[in-house]
């Protein structure tokens, strides 16, 4: 399946997982790359977008998620930074700005990551195999 990984976000944490998920497709198009990245989404069958969503969203995150059309994603998939694992206000703003770019948005299978400390930057297996597991299920589900 054609897919993308993409990340923003400066805890080092949250771009592990990024790197987990890219890492787990053993494709070298699918390696997690920043948003917004550096060859455009073209006809990619889902985008994975791992961001830290904190009040406010950078306005080129956002942009870029604008622009996520049907011609370059025909589903995208959020994995959001969050303590208490809730759609927060600006979450819930980037879910609404890829939905009105027309894009297939997976709402019910957004996965959460607890935020890791100042200077945790791994991620453990545990969480490695959690998050790659979810990602072989929402793949599977596109697929039927």
């Amino acid at each position: 399946m054609k897919m993308r990984v993409l990340y923003s976000s400066k805890n080092k944490k949250v771009v592990s997982y990024a790197t987990a998920l890219g890492e787990a497709q053993n494709d070298q198009h699918a390696i997690a790359d920043t948003i917004p990245p550096a060859y455009s989404c073209d006809r990619e069958r889902l985008v994975v977008l791992v961001i830290s969503a904190g009040a406010r969203v950078e306005d080129n995150v956002r942009l870029f998620i604008g622009e996520l059309t049907p011609a370059r994603a025909a589903n995208v998939v959020f994995v959001f930074e969050s303590k208490d694992k809730t759609v927060t206000p600006s979450m819930q703003q980037l879910i609404d700005t890829a939905k009105s770019a027309g894009t297939n948005v997976l709402e019910k299978d957004t996965y959460f990551v607890a935020p890791g400390s100042l200077f945790a930057s791994k991620i453990s297996v545990e969480e490695r195999s959690a998050i790659v597991d979810w990602c072989e299920g929402v793949k599977n589900s596109l697929q039927k």
